[in-house]
């Protein structure tokens, strides 16, 4: 956040009273005048010294052009100081809920930047913790979109750290910059144990009998309500284009059996071991569209299959046993 180095404790003390001054937000943040700080960088700081040396020296030498250009150059440091300030004032910054991976991967969070201003806006940075920055150019009246890729270190569902916006445009003499926090959800699912496979033993069975569930095969069937999460290629368009709705195309196939993965099933391995192994069952289970279910201590999902309900799998193996949902997406575990 700041363009020189503090000791922890006195960072730690300056992060907290950011975030008491700036409380999350769901929506976009407009960056006003309560919103914007600005410090002079370890240049600003040498301009400084060296305009106070020149200053003394021309005193003490009754010098006049030294005297002109030491008020050129402190005017030069106020006019920098304007500019820097008004660069990020008025920005108009929000953060699209981003997609959900697996632990290991990177999440993207993209940012839409826009201002009503007719000025073009140079130089703006957003960075992450310590992430190194991304950087946009705003055109008069115009929007941007920011992409940033952050590491993922362990499952659940978060909210994203504080995000600094910054600029040291024009000079490179002054830091102005603006915190922002966003009420949004980070989804990081377990990572997917390799080389998992579907075993019989995860068969629904029923007196004895194997539970099956047809899955689509090759002969045309009839057609059906569509049904949210399912793939779109199997619409019937010409149906939905004499007014009749959604309507999914079903075929004839063979009959497969029906799974539960099931928690109580995995003996060996720790938690997150064994979270892992389910949500490669789940993913298996889903390639080969055979219907499944998962059963978790206190969580019971019923036997489906499609783009929803494997996310809502995947959803429940996320936030399994995590006490907090207001963590923050740290780089590194902690």
């Amino acid at each position: 956040m700041f363009s020189v180095s503090l000791p922890g404790p006195v960072r730690r003390y300056f992060d907290n009273w950011f975030d008491t001054h700036n409380p999350p937000s769901p929506d976009a943040i407009f960056l006003h005048n309560r919103r914007l700080y600005i410090l002079p960088t370890r240049f600003g700081y040498l301009f400084a010294i060296m305009l106070l040396f020149l200053f003394f020296a021309a005193i003490n030498y009754q010098n006049s052009m030294a005297f002109v250009l030491t008020f050129m150059l402190i005017s030069l440091g106020i006019i920098s100081l304007w500019h820097t300030h008004k660069n990020l004032l008025g920005i108009n910054v929000s953060l699209q809920i981003p997609r959900p991976v697996f632990c290991g991967e990177y999440c993207e969070f993209k940012f839409d930047i826009s201002h009503a201003n007719n000025s073009t806006r140079y130089a703006i940075g957003l960075q992450y913790a310590d992430q190194a920055p991304v950087y946009v150019k705003l055109d008069p009246e115009g929007n941007t979109e920011a992409k940033m890729k952050i590491p993922t270190v362990r499952r659940g569902q978060f909210r994203p750290m504080g995000i600094t916006v910054f600029t040291r445009y024009p000079t490179g003499l002054f830091h102005a910059w603006g915190w922002l926090k966003f009420d949004l959800p980070v989804l990081v699912y377990p990572r997917p144990a390799a080389n998992a496979r579907l075993q019989q033993s995860m068969v629904e069975q029923y007196d004895g009998q194997t539970s099956t569930s047809t899955i689509e095969g090759d002969d045309f069937a009839g057609l059906r309500e569509h049904r949210e999460g399912e793939s779109l290629r199997h619409i019937s368009w010409k149906a939905y284009a004499q007014g009749k709705g959604l309507l999914t195309k079903t075929f004839q196939g063979q009959a497969r059996p029906s799974l539960w993965i099931d928690w109580d099933a995995l003996i060996e391995g720790s938690l997150e071991d064994k979270l892992s192994l389910m949500a490669s069952l789940v993913l298996a289970a889903e390639n080969e569209e055979q219907k499944y279910g998962l059963r978790l201590p206190d969580t019971t999902i019923a036997q489906d299959y499609g783009n929803a309900h494997k996310h809502a799998c995947l959803q429940a193996l996320a936030v399994f046993r995590q006490p907090d949902f207001n963590q923050e997406l740290e780089l590194e575990n902690g």
